[in-house]
C-alpha cells in the first residue's frame, strides 16, 4: 500500500476533472495541471452572441442515458433544456444536387429519398448484432475481418440509391469527424450496437441552459490545487510514482505524486517525453490512435427563419459545410442560431481556411440554399479544433486495423500512468464518455491502494 496518497491529473477537461473530484472527494491529494487558460477542454461555450445566446463550440449532447453528466448538473443546480435527437428527428432536411427538402418527399427528389436511406439504416441495424459486446469488439466473432474493413467499402455495398448513399456517407463524416474511409466498419459496427441497433427517430437529448462549460468549471471549483497555463512536457515513471515536468510563465516546474492520469488527446500526448518509453503498446497507441478534424460556424439571425418553412435547422448537404442544427432549439428567443458543424475531409479543408472565410463560406452556403437568409445574420464565431494547439483533433475516430490493435491498451496503464478522455471510454466522442473514463481511472487507483 502506498503510504502518500497524492495524483497529478494531467489536463482539466471533462476526464481530468472528473477523476480529480473523484479522487478528492475520496480524501487524495491532487494537483491538476492544464495547459490552457481555462477548464474544460473541448467543452467550450461560447458567449459571443446577443440577448445572452449561447452556441456550444465543442462537445454539445448529454443523452438520456449520460448519467455522469446527468449527475454533474443536477448536483450543481444547472438547468438542462432537451434538444431533439443528435441522431435524428422528423423535420430534417437534405440538400443534394441543387434540391432541398424533408427527405421523404417525392415532389423533391422524384423518388423516396428517405426511404432509400432508412433501408441503409435497417443494414445497419443488421450490422450491430455482428458486436454482442460494444465494451469488447475485439472479442467479437469476426473482428479481425471486419476491422480490415473500412465504413466505405460496407456503404459501397449497399443496394440503396446513389443519393442515399452519399447522404449515408455524410452521416459518417458527421458523427465520426473523419472520412467513410478512413474508419473501421468493426468500430461503426459498435457504435451501431450502441446507438442504432434499432432502426427509426430517437431519444430527445439535452444542453445545459447557459452553456456546457458551466459543468467543468463547477466541478474545478471545488479543487483546491488546480494549475492552468502549465504545459507539460515530461513525465517520468519511476519504481515508486511519477514525476511531471511542466512549463508555466518562462519556468520549468517539476511535481511528483503516486501516480498520474494523462487525461488529453492522444494528438497533445505525442508532444510529451516519456521517461523511460513508455511500453511499446502503449508507445504503438499514442502515435497511431487516429482522430478526427470538425470545425464549427455558428451564425445568429435576427429571427429563426428555418420555423415558418418547417424545417428544423437540422440540414445535411452536399455542399462544402456537410451538416447543420439549430444550437438554440432548446430555449425560446426571437433571435436564433445555427451551427454549420464540418467533419471529415472537409472539415479539414475548411480548418486550413481564416475564421473569416470558414463563416463566409458557411453564411454562402446557407444563403444559396435559403435566399435573403444572410439579411437576418446579427453575429458569428467559428473553430477549427484541429487548429486548437492543446487538442489538435475533434474527438477519436478509429481506421481500419486500430480496433483490433488497439482497444485493449486504450484501457489498460502504464505502470503508475493511467488514461482517461473519450478516447478512453466506449462512450466515444462524448462528455459522458470522458467523464466515464475519469472515474474509471480514479476508482482503479484508489481500488489497488485500498
Amino acid at each position: 500500500m502506498k503510504k502518500n496518497k497524492s495524483v497529478t491529473v494531467i489536463g482539466a477537461g471533462m476526464a481530468g476533472l472528473s477523476a480529480a473530484y473523484e479522487l478528492h472527494r475520496a480524501g487524495w491529494q491532487v494537483t491538476v495541471l492544464e495547459a490552457r487558460d481555462r477548464v474544460g477542454g473541448r467543452v467550450f461555450s461560447m458567449h459571443n452572441f446577443s440577448n445572452g445566446l449561447i452556441a456550444e463550440g465543442g462537445a454539445e449532447f448529454i443523452d438520456k442515458d449520460h448519467t455522469r453528466m446527468l449527475g454533474f448538473a443536477k448536483e450543481f443546480h444547472l438547468p438542462l433544456g432537451e434538444v431533439g435527437s443528435w441522431q435524428g428527428q422528423a423535420d430534417d432536411w437534405d440538400a443534394y444536387e441543387g434540391k432541398a427538402g424533408n427527405s421523404n418527399d417525392t415532389n423533391i427528389w422524384g423518388f423516396d429519398l428517405g426511404k432509400e436511406v432508412d433501408s441503409i439504416w435497417a443494414a445497419l441495424a443488421e450490422l450491430s448484432k455482428q458486436v454482442p459486446d460494444p465494451q469488447h469488439p475485439e472479442s467479437a466473432p469476426n473482428a479481425k475481418e471486419l476491422d480490415q474493413q473500412s465504413a466505405a467499402d460496407w456503404i459501397n455495398r449497399q443496394a440503396a440509391h446513389p443519393l442515399a448513399r452519399m447522404a449515408f456517407a455524410d452521416h459518417i463524416r458527421s458523427e465520426y469527424t473523419c472520412e467513410p474511409e478512413n474508419f473501421s466498419l468493426l468500430d461503426l459496427a459498435r457504435n451501431s450496437a450502441m446507438y442504432y441497433s434499432k432502426p427509426g427517430l430517437y431519444e430527445p437529448t439535452y444542453r445545459v441552459i447557459g452553456g456546457n462549460d458551466q459543468i467543468p468549471r463547477a466541478i474545478a471549483s471545488t479543487l483546491p490545487d488546480l494549475r492552468l497555463n502549465a504545459e507539460v512536457t515530461s513525465i517520468n515513471d519511476q519504481t515508486d510514482g511519477v514525476t511531471v515536468t511542466y512549463e508555466q510563465g518562462n519556468s520549468f516546474q517539476t511535481i511528483s505524486s503516486s501516480f498520474a492520469i494523462l487525461a488529453i488527446p492522444l494528438t497533445t500526448a505525442r508532444l510529451i517525453e516519456f521517461n523511460p518509453p513508455l511500453p511499446q503498446a502503449h508507445q504503438r497507441m499514442v502515435n497511431e490512435i487516429s482522430y478526427g478534424a470538425v470545425t464549427k460556424v455558428m451564425i445568429e439571425y435576427r429571427k429563426r427563419f428555418w420555423k415558418a418553412k418547417g424545417w428544423n435547422g437540422r440540414l445535411s448537404t452536399d455542399q462544402q459545410i456537410v451538416l447543420t442544427w439549430e444550437a438554440t432549439s432548446h430555449i425560446q428567443s426571437e433571435h436564433g442560431i445555427l451551427t454549420a458543424y464540418t467533419g471529415g475531409g472537409p472539415g479539414a479543408k475548411l480548418s486550413a481556411l481564416s475564421d473569416q472565410e470558414r463563416i463566409n463560406l458557411a453564411v454562402s452556403v446557407i444563403e444559396k440554399i435559403f435566399p435573403g437568409s444572410s439579411d437576418l445574420i446579427e453575429n458569428t464565431a467559428t473553430i477549427a479544433w484541429i487548429n486548437e494547439p492543446y487538442s489538435r483533433c475533434s474527438y477519436m475516430a478509429l481506421a481500419p486495423g486500430q480496433v483490433t490493435s488497439h482497444w485493449q491498451t486504450l484501457f489498460a496503464p502504464a505502470g503508475h500512468l493511467y488514461f482517461a478522455g473519450e478516447h478512453a471510454t466506449i462512450y466515444q466522442g462524448f462528455m459522458e464518455g470522458a467523464a466515464e473514463s475519469g472515474q474509471r481511472a480514479a476508482q482503479n487507483i484508489i481500488g489497488i491502494t485500498s
